[in-house]
């Protein structure tokens, strides 16, 4: 009987070992498959960060082009006036002798 006792928990043993290393053989692929899914998860922000540079970078050209036209416009307007400011001066001048022309 006690071979048989034996021989039953060797046969267990065998077959508690075989799950065992089943089990450590599917553990090793799930590993895997997350190591492959992390390395696709980090590439996949690499790119991300990267596109998102991109737009930063294009958004920082926006707006230095939006400035250098905003410093234009205010340059063109600033001459405008400048121009209106003198024409009105003038103007002014030639009603100035308009009316002295008209008394004498």
């Amino acid at each position: 009987m006690d071979k048989e006792i034996k021989t039953e928990f060797e046969s267990l043993a065998q077959m508690v070992k075989g799950e065992f290393d089943n089990v450590y053989k599917e553990f090793g692929n799930v590993h895997k498959e997350i190591q492959d899914l992390r390395e696709e998860m980090n590439e996949q922000f690499r790119q991300l960060r990267l596109e998102i540079k991109d737009v930063w970078n294009k958004l920082e050209e926006i707006e230095q082009k939006l400035e250098r036209i905003s410093q234009t416009s205010k340059e063109d307007v600033d001459a405008i006036a400048s121009d209106v400011l003198d024409l009105k001066q003038r103007i002014g001048f030639l009603e100035n002798q308009i009316k002295e022309m008209q008394k004498a």
